[in-house]
């Protein structure tokens, strides 16, 4: 499923995206920051258990935000953040599964 609309600041410190279903969701800039999907992130570089966690990212003293973001072909979003990470590639069906609205939490506890 692919975006039509993506809007980096929605105003209210989240993200938000209109998918070509006309479905809308809507991600708090922590919560996609917790789960950024590089290698470092997500410990495929080795790292301890403990770094692993979501919301596992180092203490910073602004509040965390995107600074920009770039489409990386017609696949993925690259969100560059105030702490000076960027590595992760937000794939759409990534960013879709992602979605915490109603309908969507529903249908993932209903599919298991």
């Amino acid at each position: 499923m692919l975006p039509t609309k993506i809007k980096l600041d929605a105003g209210d410190g989240t993200l938000a995206i209109e998918w070509a279903d006309g479905h809308y969701s809507n991600y708090a800039y922590a919560d996609l920051r917790a789960r950024c999907p590089c290698a470092t992130c997500t410990g495929a570089e080795g790292r301890d258990a403990e770094s692993k966690a979501p919301g596992a990212i180092p203490m910073f003293k602004k509040a965390l935000r995107p600074e920009r973001a770039e489409m990386v072909g017609r696949y993925a979003v690259q969100i560059f953040w105030n702490d000076a990470h960027s590595a992760g590639l937000y794939t759409f069906p990534y960013l879709r599964s992602l979605c915490q609205c109603a309908e969507c939490s529903q249908r993932r506890a209903a599919t298991g």
